[in-house]
Parts: structure tokens; C-alpha cells; sequence
């Protein structure tokens, strides 16, 4: 029993090498800066993306950031 202890503890150790391994950074929310008819203003770190109104969008709303939207000058 003692040595099936000694075996484990360095494993337990070392935590779930899967779950480090697949570690993904997540993308930083943003806020809604404002929503005029069909379209909002969407306030990122790289600049103002217009995204299309979603029923429950209001100014303030977090969104995920649409960095894709960004256009690359």
C-alpha cells in the first residue's frame, strides 16, 4: 500500500498534462458602444467594428470581440 503511494504522489503531481496541452487563450469581451437602426458600433482594442442588431443587443451589452471584422491597413 505504501509503495502504490510513493508511485501516485509525483503523479498527481504533475495535474492533467491533456488539459495544459490544449489550453486555448480565450478572445477579450468588448462592449457595445451604440446601436442606431440595424446596426451596432462595437468598441475593440484594434478599432470601431459595425456589427448587424441582434434583438437582445443594447448599448453596454458584452460581446465577444469581432476581431475578424477589422480591416488589415
Amino acid at each position: 500500500m505504501n509503495k502504490i503511494g510513493i508511485l501516485l504522489t509525483p503523479l498527481l503531481l504533475t495535474g492533467c498534462p491533456v488539459a495544459m496541452a490544449f489550453d486555448q487563450p480565450t478572445l477579450p469581451e468588448c462592449v457595445i458602444d451604440r446601436c442606431e437602426g440595424e446596426v451596432c458600433t462595437v468598441e475593440t482594442p484594434e478599432g470601431s467594428v459595425e456589427i448587424p442588431k441582434k434583438r437582445h443587443y443594447e448599448e453596454g451589452t458584452p460581446v465577444v470581440c469581432p476581431l475578424w471584422l477589422i480591416d488589415p491597413r
